[in-house]
């Protein structure tokens, strides 16, 4: 296939699927991985799509986040460390609150392996689904208005669910992390529904890798001397340690 065809096939499958993965690129159009990126590279530069690690995607006017089908296969291994380590943090009969991270989907599918009794109050579908036949879990899904992008529930109706709710833990992530600002997303509503999560927990806990320091967002979710404590897969900036020691935020590293 001539390159001129190879990227008209992309910007196609971009315009029917929102997004597309380098991987499943190289095996349908029979190249390899290094050749789409380098179609990708030239497609962004032509402001047809956005790169991101593993694939690309078409940003929505109103909605910039990665598409969780992109998320969800980056960094498995970190988010899958992250997640054992939440999980032995957890204590049978734990009533506990995930927001819609793929972080957070894999805490869950280490709690449903762990056999513990525990109460979910979420506001991820997919973290919903993952619980479907768990006779240990008690889920308590959130409603509001659907954002396809995280496969999430949000605003007003959501956040008016969660000022009634507790809970003993949160496990909330971020799309990055300031010294000056604290924990920030680039979605005004996901920061609201993460707050209040923050807000009701007895113990208040932050999962990230390490790619979210240093590169704050617009809508600030929480500050770091909110939090309780940090789980992340490697060590973090001397910057933030500082601060973190200086307001008693535990430091977790997952490797």
């Amino acid at each position: 296939m001539l390159a001129v065809d190879r990227l008209k096939k992309i910007e196609e499958l971009l315009i029917e699927n929102g997004s597309v993965m380098i991987n499943n690129l190289s095996e349908l159009l029979d190249v390899s991985e290094e050749t789409i990126r380098r179609d990708l590279e030239k497609l962004e530069k032509e402001n047809k799509l956005k790169r991101v690690r593993g694939g690309a995607y078409l940003p929505e006017t109103s909605d910039n986040e990665v598409p969780i089908r992109i998320r969800e296969n980056i960094f498995l291994e970190e988010k899958q460390l992250i997640g054992q380590k939440c999980v032995e943090l957890i204590e049978e009969g734990d009533c506990i609150m995930l927001d819609s991270s793929t972080t957070a989907l894999y805490i869950a599918k280490n709690l449903n392996k762990s056999n513990k009794k525990a109460t979910v109050i979420t506001n991820s579908v997919k973290i919903v689904c993952e619980f479907e036949n768990s006779k240990n879990i008690k889920v308590i899904s959130l409603g509001g208005t659907f954002r396809k992008s995280t496969s999430s529930f949000i605003g007003y109706i959501a956040t008016d669910s969660l000022q009634k709710l507790f809970a003993d833990k949160s496990f909330v992530s971020c799309s990055s992390i300031s010294v000056d600002f604290g924990a920030t997303d680039n979605n005004e509503s996901e920061a609201m529904v993460r707050n209040i999560m923050l807000k009701n927990s007895v113990k208040k806990f932050l999962v990230v890798d390490h790619t979210k320091f240093d590169s704050p967002s617009v809508n600030q979710i929480c500050k770091l001397n909110d939090l309780d404590m940090i789980i992340t897969d490697k060590t973090i900036p001397k910057k933030y340690k500082e601060v973190l020691v200086r307001h008693e935020v535990e430091i977790v590293y997952c490797k």
